[in-house]
């Protein structure tokens, strides 16, 4: 494995995620808070570790393979929790580290779920921004990954998929970055756009701009900017609309962007499948809140289609009180987690492209038992999918069914009910917190610090999607056993 080029991608990362801190620091100042102790013995920290990792990666090669691909997707998340808690300890926000390394880790993994009893209403103004940018940074920096040392280290699992196969990865550092480049603008501009619809809807340009990040790293969760506390139709529309863009493929944007074509949209089979799985799911949930009288009228249509959507996109927002729902509508959207939305976005859950290849694999094997004879061939989008992507679409579900089920048994350890841990471990590993309040699961200050920090690894383990973690583990045992 090449370290030089593994500083070299850490160091990058780092240094621009690090002087974002400047903005915090500056709205502090300008707010008359003390954002220079908040965020700048973190920002001096960044900066001067950054610089450290570019001056040992100077001479790195101009190529990244898997092993560095899967030591640089491990330690940035790590690295970067660790760099977003401090400004929590320096602000006196936490006395536990393990809280401040909670709160880091879901902000950056675009979690939600917070340890503050408030959702942060009490925070300085500079530590909510800080706060809300963490979870657009860790939405950026995700898409970031996809489209450059994703591919390497996993394979795609079906990424390859994308846009009919018409997106190609290259493990030279220059082509990984002119791709980062281009989504970040994308990202960047439907950012700005999500921006523009809470402000045009009635909130400030502050809360706009809060909502706006946090909108679009679908970093909702148990956050104070939720839409609970405004009850209003408009900002409600901002918000699903903001959804359903950060629930799409971007590099199906950045395609499209660049063939100024609108069909791509229209051919795209998984974003098809996306926004039918969002209707018919909406309707029966709308449906059965008003057969159970839970809202009068057109509140079923307007709380029904909202949830599902937000649950859907793993963005965990709530419009509404939930205590009253029905179980079987609860129990639909703690299934909705585990899916997220299109793959190539920032949400979390197994992407919806993933479940057509298995759903079209079980069909097949279904035909195949009927015709022994039969040759199967899966296609998407009329493109013939390769076994090997079905083969590592099926490792990776069984690793993630897994991965839940071996924390649930952990996370139970700390006395919480067995649907409370079956919660925590979907919340964590999909990056929709709000799971966890669905059942009661809101005072998770008072849960054991072993508990967060656990938590906290199995937030960055759904994140970096456990193949690169995996590969990690392999080099470090292989390592030690020949140094032995």
């Amino acid at each position: 494995m090449d370290r030089h080029i593994l500083f070299y991608l850490v160091g990058r990362l780092i240094l621009v995620n690090g002087l974002s801190l400047i903005i915090p620091l500056t709205a502090g100042l300008i707010w008359g808070e003390r954002g220079i102790l908040y965020f700048g013995p973190s920002l001096i920290a960044a900066v001067a570790f950054s610089a450290y990792c570019l001056y040992r990666g100077r001479h790195h090669k101009r190529q990244v393979g898997a092993g560095e691909g899967a030591w640089y997707m491990v330690l940035v998340w790590l690295i970067l929790s660790l760099l977003g808690m401090v400004p929590y300890v320096m602000a006196g926000v936490f006395t536990s580290p393990a809280d401040a390394f909670f709160e880091s880790v879901s902000a950056f993994t675009t979690t939600g779920t917070s340890v503050l009893a408030d959702g942060g209403a009490s925070l300085p103004a500079s530590l909510l921004l800080w706060h809300s940018l963490m979870g657009w940074l860790g939405g950026l920096n995700f898409i970031l990954m996809l489209v450059s040392v994703m591919p390497l280290v996993s394979g795609c699992f079906g990424l390859t998929l994308s846009v009919h196969q018409s997106v190609s990865f290259s493990p030279m550092v220059a082509s990984m970055q002119d791709a980062a480049r281009k989504v970040g603008c994308i990202y960047l501009a439907i950012t700005n756009f999500s921006v523009i619809l809470y402000w045009l809807a009635g909130l400030s340009p502050e809360a706009a701009v809060n909502q706006g990040l946090v909108t679009l790293s679908t970093s909702g969760g148990d956050s104070l900017f939720d839409f609970l506390r405004y009850d209003s139709r408009a900002l409600e529309g901002a918000g699903a609309l903001s959804m359903l863009l950060a629930s799409g493929n971007f590099l199906l944007y950045w395609k499209s962007w660049e063939r100024r074509s609108l069909k791509i949209f229209l051919h795209d089979a998984e974003l098809r499948y996306f926004l039918m799985m969002f209707v018919g799911v909406s309707a029966v949930v709308s449906f059965h809140l008003w057969h159970y009288g839970v809202y009068d009228g057109w509140d079923n249509l307007r709380y029904g289609f909202f949830q599902v959507l937000s649950f859907i996109s793993t963005s965990g927002f709530t419009s509404t009180s939930m205590a009253d729902w029905p179980e079987f509508d609860k129990y639909v959207l703690f299934l909705l987690a585990f899916i997220g939305g299109c793959i190539g976005s920032s949400t979390g859950g197994l992407k919806v492209m993933r479940f057509m290849v298995l759903f079209k694999m079980t069909a097949q094997e279904l035909r195949r038992t009927l015709h022994p004879r039969m040759v199967v061939s899966l296609k998407i989008d009329g493109v013939p999918v390769d076994m090997n992507i079905v083969s590592r679409v099926l490792s990776y579900f069984f690793l993630v069914i897994m991965t839940f089920f071996a924390s649930m048994l952990i996370i139970s350890l700390a006395g919480v009910t067995p649907i409370q841990s079956m919660a925590m471990a979907v919340g964590c590993l999909s990056s929709v917190g709000s799971t966890m309040a669905l059942f009661g699961v809101t005072d998770i200050a008072s849960l054991p610090a072993w508990t967060k920090v656990y938590c906290g690894f199995l937030m960055i383990l759904g994140r970096v999607e456990i193949f690169p973690i995996l590969l990690v583990i392999q080099h470090s045992v292989g390592y030690v056993w020949r140094r032995w």
